[in-house]
């Protein structure tokens, strides 16, 4: 659940039984004050990565748990996108449970489950704990939800459950919206509290913290939102106001997953635009024509909206084909001096200006 419940950390559950869904579970054992729910939200995000560059973020996000929550699941399926003077799309699927000792996060990519235990000695923290109650608000099918605030960071909970959460910090923001709760799900929420069937690979906590492969910055935007919220927050509990200096350095940290994509591909599409440009000179006919765009598309679909590339008659396209691409390729040659040397989000914003 990494976007909803990352600051929940479980110490021990108790035996699941026939019990709990008599109601038999001691307050202290309980996430949820319902035994079972299954919630559906809207995400919406985004901001301004630069002058010319404006950031979107969009999707939805399912939260199933089952015995006051002693099971549970949080699935999201986001896009996020970038527009102006720089193109980039990605798609990310998250699934991660928690049950009895452990956490299970789904890797889609590498088709794998990476699996985390819960650490030991921590109390059960709710996620409401250190905000402030401002009010009611009503939600999804006229819930009354209680409004939560601290910083930059908003919540709306019923009963345990967040209906609404919201970060916002320089500008950016991040949204999980109810759009349908409902309770009482005992087969569904059984049935869906699944994962897929991975290979399963084991983190051990190291020092109370987890040892894993990677610790570089989180490649999801919404992620890097409550990483800067994170630091924003720590350094002002010190008394401490960022310089525009710093500031800058956060917003470059929020652009980097397009900064390091971007500057990794487009010397590639380069190399491939001048590649297929020498395979349409030889080219005899359309079909031929279209089989020498192939190359060029895939790696263009990286920073780029535009996919309508096919060629309907190279009789007649030709020439105008031929010159498009000698306008695009002497374009990106210009800049390429400047996108090897730029060593963030907004050198490369400024590279890729018209």
């Amino acid at each position: 659940m990494t976007s909803l419940r990352k600051v929940i950390f479980i110490t021990s559950v108790a035996v699941i039984t026939s019990s709990v869904w008599l109601g038999a579970v001691s307050p202290e054992k309980k996430i949820y004050h319902v035994p079972n729910a299954m919630v559906t939200y809207m995400v919406t995000g985004g901001g301004a990565l630069s002058a010319d560059v404006n950031l979107t973020i969009e999707g939805n996000g399912t939260l199933r748990f089952r015995e006051w929550g002693a099971v549970e699941l949080f699935e999201t399926h986001i896009i996020e996108k970038t527009e102006g003077a720089v193109y980039y799309r990605n798609e990310v699927d998250k699934c991660e449970k928690r049950q009895e000792k452990q956490i299970l996060d789904v890797d889609y990519k590498n088709q794998k489950i990476l699996e985390r235990p819960l650490p030991h000695g921590k109390k059960y923290s709710s996620i409401t704990e250190g905000m402030e109650n401002t009010g009611q608000q009503q939600m999804v099918g006229n819930v009354i939800c209680n409004m939560w605030k601290r910083g930059e960071i908003s919540r709306c909970v019923y009963k345990g459950i967040p209906l609404l959460t919201e970060y916002r910090a320089l500008g950016f923001f991040y949204r999980e919206e109810a759009t349908d709760v409902q309770f009482d799900m005992n087969e569904t929420v059984h049935e869906k509290c699944t994962i897929p069937d991975f290979p399963v690979q084991k983190f051990a906590l190291v020092n109370g913290s987890f040892k894993t492969v990677n610790n570089k910055s989180p490649q999801i935007f919404s992620e890097r939102i409550k990483k800067v919220i994170h630091i924003l927050e720590k350094k002002k509990r010190k008394g401490y106001t960022p310089s525009q200096k710093v500031q800058k350095q956060l917003m470059d940290m929020m652009g980097e997953p397009v900064f390091e994509t971007l500057k990794k591909h487009l010397p590639q599409l380069l190399k491939t635009m001048k590649k297929t440009r020498a395979c349409l000179v030889q080219t005899p006919d359309t079909k031929r024509a279209n089989q020498c765009l192939e190359e060029m598309l895939k790696v263009k679909s990286l920073f780029t909206q535009d996919m309508n590339n096919d060629i309907q008659s190279w009789e007649k396209e030709s020439k105008k084909t031929l010159d498009l691409f000698d306008t695009h390729i002497a374009l990106l040659q210009s800049k390429m001096k400047c996108i090897r040397a730029s060593k963030n989000f907004s050198d490369l914003s400024m590279c890729m200006k018209p």
